[in-house]
């Protein structure tokens, strides 16, 4: 039984086996050969072989660092394939797989079918990590080559040298370009050079027969799309067209602006001269500069002009140094002209203390070893003037008797000549004994008495000073000279009467206050009035003579501050004892006053009847009087005088100087009565006339009508500026105006008749 079971299986592995033995044929690898190349190594070369006949050459370059540099040159009989791999991709290439791709070998430094001789120079790319690299010459057919390149036949002879480049100082571009047909490549750029600037611009050819071009950046922005080229846009003296072999282009950097520069391989149709573009190129471009060393000494101050004593910075940041061709450090200066360098840098700065020309040298060196040298002339001269101070600048008083010292301070940036003292332009006083040099902080100093021999007012004392080139300042000073004694109050009046320890006063009753003080170093002395200091009512008066009516009761300091020219004051106080306004049955001031108009009006009345009494009388006795001597009369009567002018002579006691609206009825009456006696006959003696004028003088008619004329026309009605009330006050006699306050809200008011 056992035996049967182990017979089915072993006849199952049978039939699998039988079953999956096509599979298994099927997904079996294809086995590949591994190449194995001659080994050589860059320490041995320059080196010479024979190739045979499917076979390979590698040449283990070493271990390179990104940006360094390789040139290589080659020579081969018959065609070869040149072929550039890293150590990660070489294996790739010997184990017979697929190698024609970027990704494995590097394009730009692959010939295929190559013969002949050519050199060219490759550079590490820059993204890749240090690493070995390896150049392959084949001669074999490789089964991954898809018949591209050589396929070997034949033995070839070949050589080839290579090294590491050492790049020389300012090598903008050095390594190999591949360019396809109808297409260009940037060899250098944008970069941008001093004008001046010595390019070189060398280029091999191994493939193709490229133009090289420079070009600005409008230039480029141009070429670069192909459809909106234009050959003339580019910089014909610096043109290499149709390279087939090594050639060399030394141009001389012009007109170029501050613009950018871009070297580029073209491989496409024209100019004319120039290559077709209808293959590839592959070219070798080395781009070296020789910077222009041309230092420049430049600054801000005019140095043809200069201050003696100020401060000069001096700069070398104008060179040309877009290369930068020159490190700081290796600017050096010459201030003295001795031959020494006295600083180093971009920059200097340097104070000359005297008048004269100076030369200066700028060297610079530049970083390969070039050395240059620039000088100019520094010319300086005394162009400031001295400075002076006699300090402060508010005027100094002085009273006649004192003494006034003034000092002052004065530098210059050589040296001072001479000090002067002046007192209204004016010397009073010389210093010739200044040393030479220049002096910081100097002084001097004079005092000045104040004598009679000086008037009043304000002076100008002037501190003068020269220096050695002539130059001068001066400084000011005001001075016056003054009375150092305040003003002397010889009178206070209270409503006219002299003030002696305290006055009385009304509520609401006006009250006069008058003061009058002499200062005889003063024309003129102010007066300022302060009533109710301290309170809300405070009011201030300016004049020697104020109007004030109190609205409180109790005892009130009044206070006059007064003042002369100088500033010097006195004060008076004044007590005032306010009582309240009287009731009940005492009249009061304004009612004494009303009774007082009431009874000079009666009067003024009753004298002016009995005044037209008097007249009629005393014209009808005339008139009588005439018609019984009217012979008499008319032999020794005179021209006749129109009584009406007489009514008008100045002299006529008829016309007394009242004010208009109290004479006016009195005119009225007179008037009528000369009209009256014209009825009768015009003319009367002269004696008549005289006694008529006596009686008329005799009469007390005139005192009546002026005291009722003053006392209407010293009240006076006022609407205030401040409320538009209306309040009347009544002058003392001999005021005509001043001031007082609003009974209704207390704002000052200026009042006069």
């Amino acid at each position: 039984m056992a035996d049967g079971r182990t017979m089915r299986r072993a006849s199952l592995i049978a039939l699998a086996i039988l079953v999956l033995a096509p599979y298994a044929s099927t997904a079996s690898p294809v086995s590949r050969g591994v190449i194995s190349c001659s080994n050589s190594s860059m320490d041995s070369l320059p080196s010479n072989w024979t190739i045979p006949d499917q076979s390979c050459i590698r040449v283990d370059l070493g271990e390179l660092q990104q940006g360094e540099s390789i040139a290589f040159q080659i020579s081969s009989d018959n065609d070869v394939d040149i072929l550039l791999f890293s150590a990660s991709t070489v294996s790739i290439y010997q184990s017979e797989q697929t190698y024609r791709i970027d990704s494995v070998w590097q394009s730009e430094s692959v010939f295929e079918s190559f013969s002949g001789s050519g050199e060219w120079h490759w550079s590490v790319p820059s993204d890749r990590e240090t690493t070995r690299w390896y150049l392959v010459i084949d001669n074999l057919a490789h089964p991954s080559d898809a018949g591209h390149g050589s396929q070997g036949g034949q033995a070839s002879e070949a050589s080839l040298e290579a090294g590491i480049i050492t790049p020389e100082p300012f090598t903008l571009s050095d390594s190999i370009h591949r360019v396809e047909a109808d297409s260009f490549s940037v060899a250098a750029g944008p970069f941008s050079v001093d004008e001046g600037t010595q390019m070189r611009i060398q280029a091999r050819t191994m493939q193709g027969f490229p133009d090289i071009f420079v070009m600005n950046e409008d230039a480029f922005s141009l070429y670069s799309p192909s459809e909106n080229w234009s050959s003339s846009s580019r910089i014909v003296s610096a043109d290499m067209l149709l390279v087939t072999t090594e050639r060399t282009n030394l141009w001389e950097v012009s007109g170029i602006g501050d613009e950018d520069l871009y070297v580029v391989v073209d491989n496409r149709a024209g100019p004319g001269g120039g290559g077709a573009g209808t293959s590839h190129a592959a070219v070798t471009v080395t781009v070296t500069l020789t910077p222009i060393l041309n230092p420049i000494i430049s600054s801000e101050t005019n140095l043809e002009s200069v201050d003696v004593g100020a401060q000069v910075s001096l700069s070398a940041l104008d060179t040309p140094n877009k290369s930068e061709q020159i490190e700081g450090s290796s600017f050096s200066w010459d201030i003295d002209d001795d031959g020494v360098s006295d600083a180093s840098g971009y920059s200097v700065t340097h104070v000359w203390d005297s008048p004269g020309i100076y030369p200066v040298r700028l060297w610079a060196t530049s970083t390969d070893s070039r050395s240059a040298s620039s000088t100019i002339e520094v010319s300086v001269i005394d162009q400031s003037d001295p400075v002076v101070s006699i300090g402060g600048g508010e005027t100094i008083v002085k009273g006649y008797g004192e003494v006034l010292e003034i000092s002052g301070w004065f530098s210059d940036n050589w040296g001072v000549d001479r000090v002067d003292w002046l007192l209204d332009g004016n010397i009073i006083e010389s210093n010739y004994s200044i040393q030479t040099g220049v002096d910081e902080d100097a002084s001097s100093s004079i005092n000045i008495e104040v004598i009679d021999d000086f008037s009043p007012g304000v002076h100008i004392v002037s501190l003068l000073v020269t220096d050695k080139s002539g130059r001068s300042s001066q400084d000011d000073l005001e001075v016056s000279f003054v009375d150092i004694t305040p003003p002397e109050i010889l009178l206070q009046l209270v409503d006219s009467l002299p003030y002696n320890s305290q006055a009385e006063a009304t509520v609401g009753d006006p009250v006069i206050f008058q003061i009058s003080a002499i200062d005889n170093q003063s024309s003129s002395i102010s007066y300022t009035w302060i009533i109710e200091q301290g309170t809300e009512n405070e009011i201030e008066f300016i004049g020697p003579q104020v109007i004030h009516v109190f609205s409180t009761e109790g005892p009130q300091n009044v206070y006059c501050r007064v003042e002369n020219e100088a500033g010097l004051t006195t004060f008076a106080e004044i007590l005032v004892v306010v009582e309240g306004e009287e009731t009940g049955g005492g009249l009061g001031a304004l009612g004494l006053a009303i009774i007082a108009v009431f009874v000079i009006g009666i009067i003024a009345v009753g004298g002016f009847i009995a005044f037209n009494l008097a007249v009629r009388r005393k014209m009808s006795d005339i008139v009588e009087q005439e018609e019984e001597n009217e012979e008499e009369a008319q032999t020794t009567e005179k021209p006749p005088e129109d009584v009406g002018m007489w009514g008008q002579r100045t002299t006529n006691p008829f016309q007394p100087s009242y004010e208009p609206q109290v004479r006016t009825p009195v005119e009225i009456d007179i008037n009528d009565l000369i009209d009256k006696t014209q009825i009768s006959e015009p003319t009367m003696g002269t004696s008549e006339v005289d006694e008529l004028q006596s009686e008329i003088a005799n009469l007390d008619l005139e005192t009546n009508i002026e005291k009722a004329s003053d006392d209407d026309s010293r009240k006076v009605r006022k609407d205030c500026s401040s409320c538009s009330d209306r309040f009347e006050l009544e002058l003392p006699p001999g005021i005509d105006s001043a001031y007082t306050n609003c009974p209704h809200c207390g704002s000052e008011e200026l009042v006069g008749l």
